[in-house]
């Protein structure tokens, strides 16, 4: 007789980030006792002890990489292995109250429109993460959130991208949200194919929910529960820089031009580009 498929499959793509992989690990050892879960890490050639903190939990799946292959492309590894109804991808810089996983589940299971969701997603200190509920991005959308401006201007297309006028604690169907946490029903992912590997880090998660729309499912942002993210995993500091911008918005053009084909997304994508130039030269200068 075989084994059966657990109810959740989650997969953790880890790339340096040892140091908060154990919390996030043993996180999910407190759901075992609600959910029948399996956990697959995906090493993307840390260079750390990320494989020997996965051993040390009994029951996890690892993946090591031969190279660092980018985000979506080590996740997409990590899916292939899993055998959940719903597929979890998770940051390793994450860290998961107990029950909390059991509620996004049948939230997710109670309504068959949904095919991503994500929950209320915080820092440590409580503050929303507002990357966890998305629109489409443009190119001055995006550039008032990397700078901040989008904190300070009043004007709805400034503060768009992170939706910050959509109170916190209400539900809603949004374009995207954020790859930290995103519980996907497998047989929606099954259909609409996992993350586009042209995209090596940042956007892949937007692009993913924008093809879960484009076949008819519903992204949902939930704020039953909170899950905190730490934040700049990778970067022991937490800091993004000014390269870690110019890629955002290299990528961002590159989003843009995919999923607005034609002048429609020619002249956001170019100005996408060229923001992200700037920024790296900005902070060039600064240094």
């Amino acid at each position: 007789m075989g084994v059966s498929a657990p109810e959740l499959s989650v997969v953790i793509v880890s790339y340096r980030c040892a140091h908060h992989l154990t919390a996030c690990l043993s996180s999910l050892d407190t759901q075992h006792a609600e959910i029948a879960l399996e956990v697959i890490v995906v090493d993307n050639a840390s260079g750390d002890a990320t494989p020997g903190v996965a051993r040390d939990h009994p029951g996890v799946a690892l993946i090591e990489c031969p190279a660092n292959t980018g985000f979506a492309r080590a996740a997409n590894q990590g899916m292939a292995r899993a055998r959940g109804r719903a597929v979890l991808v998770l940051n390793p810089d994450t860290v998961i109250p107990s029950g909390a996983l059991r509620a996004c589940l049948n939230i997710l299971w109670a309504d068959p429109r949904i095919g991503v969701l994500t929950p209320r997603v915080v820092d440590p200190h409580g503050r929303l993460d507002p990357r966890c509920h998305r629109s489409f991005p443009t190119a001055w959308s995006a550039f008032c959130f990397i700078t901040g401006l989008d904190r300070v201007l009043p004007w709805r297309s400034a503060r768009a991208y992170v939706l910050r006028d959509l109170p916190d604690d209400r539900p809603a169907d949004v374009d995207a949200v954020s790859g930290a946490f995103m519980l996907m029903r497998s047989r929606a992912l099954h259909q609409v194919g996992g993350f586009d590997q042209q995209f090596f880090m940042y956007a892949e998660d937007i692009d993913l929910c924008m093809r879960f729309r484009e076949h008819g499912w519903v992204v949902r942002y939930w704020p039953g529960v909170d899950v905190v993210h730490v934040g700049g995993g990778s970067n022991r500091d937490g800091r993004r820089t000014p390269q870690a911008n110019t890629a955002a918005h290299r990528t961002m053009a590159v989003l843009i031009r995919k999923h607005r084909p034609g002048v429609r997304g020619l002249i956001p994508a170019t100005l996408a580009a060229i923001t992200g130039e700037v920024l790296l030269a900005v902070g060039r200068i600064r240094r």
